[in-house]
């Protein structure tokens, strides 16, 4: 069966008028993942395995008639203050909204996201006492987590919802007894992707998700694991003056904490030919169906480049065969990719805080956001947000994104991807407007609400 492609861009799609200010059908939602432990009754009601996931909602009762955003289809999590340490606040909100898929029954958004706090990353430890006595320590990995979950294939969901549950509580487990942090974090993945795999089983051949963390400490350091395409970026604000180096944001200079992981990347091509188990062949859709001539001079697929808009990129098969047609290199899940090189092991990158005391946001999204909308064009949204600084600036930051993002669909496709936002400002705690940054949490949530 022939992979899904974008076709027909030049089709005319119907656009739709979105109040910014709507939020009557998105009540916000409770920002803590479910965990695994929340789960057990739910799971052993209906019968599934104890892992922890949930059903977020059922499918839609018909296909949508119209190529619009349904907003009753969206979650929300409320901006929360954290503080990082003694030299910086962060605010944090996400926005996943579902696709929109005219030509297909019964989707459902396979997306998910979560923010947890320090409590729900902390472990208890043995330890020796000052007066050398057994004691139990209670010790926090960090912070603040955030992290986005991209689903896909037909058991895409599950395995979204299984990562998103599993992760907190296996980043715990993975960085006690003094184990490094860094080796933990991403060791973590590929815990995840062994309990997804082990609970989907064959439902996970074809099927498996994204995962993109970002752990920010009390240091100041922001920590981020990735595997897939999804994507962090961060705005560092610079003088009045000053280039930025793109002409999208008026004082941010935009950095890319990650490098999709497609197999456009020669370096993840030439890793997955060494790790693979079985034979397999890089090509686009039009090489496997013999339209094109078969080659590897796929470009770069770099952001913003003519390669990354293409309609046919190039995937991954089984060699002789039509399937599994991954685009990605790396996931949870894809049992059936794995044996050809697809891999959970994340790229991990650090960014310091204190190195660049000027950064202003950190930008946590799926690739329905940067589909048609580069780093700097979602960063130039944010940006917006963060200069006014009122009430709910993360969370009307991600909702504008998220907004944006659709549209760019509207007018270059005939369906939408499911699309989720996660918005982080950072505050620097001695300047004034960390006193309004520590309001925020204490407002009233009815007021917050009217706010936006």
């Amino acid at each position: 069966e022939r992979a899904p492609v974008r076709d027909g861009r030049d089709a005319a799609v119907a656009t739709v008028a979105f109040d910014p200010a709507h939020r009557a059908a998105t009540p916000a939602i409770d920002a803590r993942a479910p965990t695994a432990t929340d789960a057990k009754a739910d799971n052993a009601r209906a019968g599934r395995a104890a892992t922890g996931w949930r059903p977020r909602a059922k499918p839609p009762r018909a296909r949508p008639l119209k190529f619009e955003m349904d907003t009753t289809r969206r979650e929300v999590a409320s901006e929360r203050t954290h503080a990082l340490g003694a030299r910086f606040a962060a605010r944090v909100a996400w926005c996943c909204q579902e696709g929109c898929y005219p030509h297909k029954d019964h989707h459902v958004n396979q997306d998910a996201c979560a923010t947890w706090e320090a409590r729900e990353m902390a472990h208890e430890e043995a330890v020796i006492d000052a007066e050398g006595n057994d004691a139990v320590e209670r010790r926090e990995t960090g912070r603040v987590l955030v992290g986005v979950f991209d689903g896909h294939g037909k058991h895409g969901e599950e395995c979204a919802q299984i990562a998103r549950a599993t992760f907190a509580e296996t980043l715990a487990r993975e960085t006690r007894g003094g184990a490094a942090l860094r080796d933990g974090y991403a060791r973590t993945f590929e815990a995840v992707n062994a309990v997804v795999c082990k609970e989907m089983g064959e439902n996970a051949s074809f099927s498996g998700s994204t995962a993109i963390t970002a752990l920010f400490d009390d240091e100041g350091v922001v920590r981020v694991g990735n595997v897939g395409d999804s994507r962090c970026v961060v705005g560092v604000e610079r003088a009045a003056g000053v280039a930025v180096g793109n002409r999208h944001t008026r004082r941010w200079e935009v950095r890319d904490l990650t490098h999709d992981q497609t197999c456009f990347r020669a370096d993840e091509r030439a890793r997955m030919k060494a790790e693979a188990t079985s034979p397999m062949t890089f090509a686009t859709i039009g090489m496997v169906l013999g339209e094109t001539e078969a080659h590897e001079d796929f470009g770069d697929g770099e952001p913003g480049s003519d390669e990354e808009y293409c309609d046919d990129p190039p995937r991954v098969f089984m060699a002789g065969y039509r399937f599994p047609g991954c685009a990605f290199t790396r996931s949870i899940g894809d049992t059936v990719g794995k044996s050809l090189g697809v891999s959970a092991t994340p790229e991990m990158s650090e960014f310091d805080l204190n190195a660049e005391p000027s950064t202003r946001c950190v930008v946590v999204a799926s690739d329905g956001v940067f589909e048609f909308m580069s780093s700097a064009e979602t960063m130039a949204i944010a940006e917006k947000f963060y200069e006014e600084n009122m009430p709910g600036a993360a969370e009307r930051a991600a909702h504008a994104i998220v907004r944006a993002a659709f549209s760019r669909w509207q007018e270059h496709d005939e369906r939408a991807d499911d699309i989720t936002a996660v918005v982080t400002f950072i505050y620097p705690l001695d300047s004034d407007t960390s006193t309004a940054t520590v309001v925020v949490n204490d407002m009233d949530d009815a007021l917050n609400k009217l706010l936006l």
